[in-house]
């Protein structure tokens, strides 16, 4: 049956990032089950933290994007002030709260996407304005995820404000997903009953849309980290290893994406003359995924801690046949092994990441890319993005 469903979210393409792919990819799986979608969110300013001229102070604005309608509200960015990450995603909530409490539209159901925490005003609000169903889909558990970062102290004022806000979000939900078993499993144990949990994991794109590998004609040995250059990504542990790699002309470690780390991380590389690290910019998602196909390795480095995620650029790599090297601990490391398709080391340890690159850099290329063909075929298999959103979709639609 079709149902007007409103997606709550923050990030939305033409923002390059993993929120936004999944958020776009729901969007596609629900319109083709024949629903009236209405995304409701900011105007773009990931990763640059900063919007477009045209886009400053205005209010609204309404696109047709894929077939659904996507209306885009006003914010405020506040960069070089202390907390401007969270008055950026505050002014946000409130305009979407806003929206939901004026429009004519009426909704039957409304899925957030969180990250940001804050969405949760726009949910609770939009679901009891419109009695409609909530459906709360969590990319990162919070306040576990920030605890596990560093960033909150556990008991902090933060932290149980954040846990009564997610236990709310909850208790009111009529269905709650989650991208890893770990996440659901930390879901769970906040009282949601079981009939109302569903995993609904990350995922790769189809695989006709794989990028071809490009030959270099440079023979270097390239490590890509391309993705988003956030609290999460142990971002420090590759300049270390490339310190220790500075004798070796041959390794290169080039690092794609923006966000809020960036400033920090190319003032590092040009304060410490880091040659062998090679600075890309944000790229648009197909000129990353063609830089990943023509990497010889993928870096995925995950702080110490964060043990529920698994990161959105494992799935992407060994999608087009990229063998991963993973310094992480739980989802991701397991994940890893599981696919064969690539190695894992401890967090954190920027000795063990130099002396792996140093043995892949030696190996043969057609042995490299036979191990990220091994991962292709298994994320292929267990992680396709279209059939994964296809059942989430449906389940929505039951609700």
């Amino acid at each position: 049956m079709k149902k007007r469903i409103a997606l709550l979210t923050h990030f939305y393409p033409p923002e390059p990032c993993a929120a936004a792919n999944r958020a776009r990819s729901l969007v596609k799986a629900l319109l083709n089950e024949g629903n009236d979608v209405t995304v409701v969110t900011s105007f773009p300013s990931f990763p640059s933290r900063c919007l477009q001229a045209d886009d400053a102070w205005r209010l609204f604005r309404l696109e047709d994007t894929d077939g659904a309608r996507v209306v885009r509200l006003f914010t405020a960015t506040f960069r070089g002030l202390p907390g401007a990450r969270l008055l950026h995603w505050v002014f946000s909530a409130v305009a979407q709260s806003v929206f939901l409490l004026t429009t004519r539209r009426r909704f039957e159901s409304i899925v957030v996407t969180m990250p940001p925490i804050t969405l949760a005003l726009p949910a609770l609000v939009g679901s009891m304005r419109h009695r409609a169903k909530l459906v709360v889909d969590v990319r990162d558990v919070y306040p576990d995820i920030a605890i596990a970062m560093g960033e909150w102290r556990e008991g902090g004022f933060l932290a149980r404000a954040t846990e009564w806000v997610a236990r709310l979000l909850y208790q009111r939900a009529a269905l709650v997903t989650a991208v890893t078993p770990t996440a659901l499993r930390q879901i769970g144990s906040r009282g949601v009953p079981e009939n109302r949990l569903l995993l609904a994991p990350n995922g790769c794109e189809a695989p006709e849309s794989r990028p071809v590998p490009q030959a270099r004609e440079d023979h270097k040995f390239v490590a890509l980290y391309a993705g988003n250059l956030g609290l999460a990504s142990d971002l420090d542990v590759l300049l270390d290893a490339a310190e220790m790699l500075r004798a070796n002309d041959r390794i290169e470690i080039w690092i794609a994406g923006d966000g809020v780390e960036g400033d920090r991380i190319r003032k590092r590389v040009e304060d410490e003359c880091l040659s062998n690290v090679r600075l890309l910019g944000p790229l648009s998602r197909a000129v990353a995924m063609q830089r990943t196909a023509d990497a010889d390795i993928s870096l995925v480095p995950l702080r110490k801690g964060i043990d529920e995620s698994i990161p959105t650029k494992i799935f992407d790599a060994l999608s087009v046949g990229c063998p991963v090297l993973v310094g992480a601990d739980g989802e991701a490391r397991a994940t890893a092994l599981a696919s064969r398709g690539g190695i894992v080391i401890s967090p954190g340890d920027a000795r063990a990441l130099a002396k792996a690159l140093l043995r892949l850099a030696a190996l043969n290329k057609n042995t490299l890319r036979a191990t990220g063909e091994r991962g292709r075929s298994y994320v292929v298999k267990f992680y396709q993005r279209d059939i994964i959103m296809l059942n989430y979709s449906q389940r929505i639609a039951a609700l």
